[in-house]
């Protein structure tokens, strides 16, 4: 049977693999279809998608969108984005720059408390122009020496509720759904698991959400029957994935989760009938 994994991330955002290296991976784990999702970039996708050609495996591009709602933070995905469209690539610079104002407040956040990085540290870990992120914040502070692995920095600084922690993106939900499907994606809610209130997917699908990722490396059987019912309730997409982030996020191998390519021809199938982009 061929199948799919539609979340994975590559070193534009906070993955540790290049998009060739992901798409490799995905090959040799007999994938047909492979969707690079990095955070707020879709910079990846070219390469993987020159690769991908080269692998005979199709590549679906898109991005996960950060956002928040009542200080919850929400993760959008977008699949069959339009790349050339301006308006959207200026939102995803909105975002970025936001990313790197984030960076900044949990150093001086870090530093208050005794652990002294600095943003160079910081943003070393990251590529170029790609999109920053906490696990590269992780990262520093492993290497420093101040946590024994990037979970403990988590864990003990700068996850949710840590004396480090800064609230991601302000950007809202609706923003990110109706900025994708301008674009000409497909907007879909990412891992709702870690959301903790179901009761939020009712109003995204209101304000525009296409689909709900169903299975994810971190949704238990009882929770992807749940979110199956959902999905059939609202009249949503089921997509999945890994959420492949390499090194950065240990145990979880490419394919870890994956979904039949008929799931894959049900996307295509939505896109063919909503119209394409609708940016100049």
């Amino acid at each position: 049977m061929k199948t799919a994994d539609l979340h994975t991330h590559t070193l534009y955002s906070d993955g540790t693999e290049t998009p060739r290296r992901v798409v490799e991976l995905a090959a040799e784990a007999g994938l047909s279809a492979l969707a690079i999702t990095d955070h707020d970039i879709l910079d990846g996708c070219p390469e993987a998608a020159a690769a991908a050609a080269q692998r005979g495996l199709e590549l679906i591009p898109g991005l996960e969108m950060s956002a928040s709602d009542a200080g919850r933070e929400v993760h959008v995905l977008g699949f069959f984005i339009d790349a050339d469209c301006a308006p959207f690539q200026q939102l995803l610079a909105d975002q970025r720059t936001r990313r790197v104002q984030r960076i900044h407040e949990m150093i001086q956040q870090l530093g208050q408390i005794g652990l002294a990085i600095t943003p160079e540290e910081v943003f070393g870990h990251a590529l170029g122009q790609g999109s920053v992120g906490r696990p590269h914040v992780a990262k520093a502070l492993l290497k420093r020496g101040y946590v024994s692995t990037l979970k403990e920095a988590f864990d003990r600084y700068i996850g949710n509720g840590g004396p480090a922690y800064i609230p991601g993106s302000p950007l809202h939900p609706r923003t990110a759904i109706q900025g994708i499907r301008e674009a000409g994606g497909i907007p879909v809610l990412a891992h709702p698991i870690y959301l903790k209130d179901d009761t939020l997917i009712d109003q995204l699908a209101r304000d525009g959400l296409a689909g709900l990722e169903v299975y994810h490396s971190g949704h238990p059987p009882e929770a992807v029957q749940r979110y199956e019912r959902i999905a059939d309730r609202l009249g949503l997409l089921r997509t999945g994935g890994s959420d492949y982030h390499g090194a950065s996020k240990e145990g979880v191998a490419i394919g870890a989760r994956t979904i039949p390519y008929d799931l894959v021809e049900v996307l295509k199938q939505w896109k063919a009938r909503h119209p394409s982009s609708s940016c100049a």
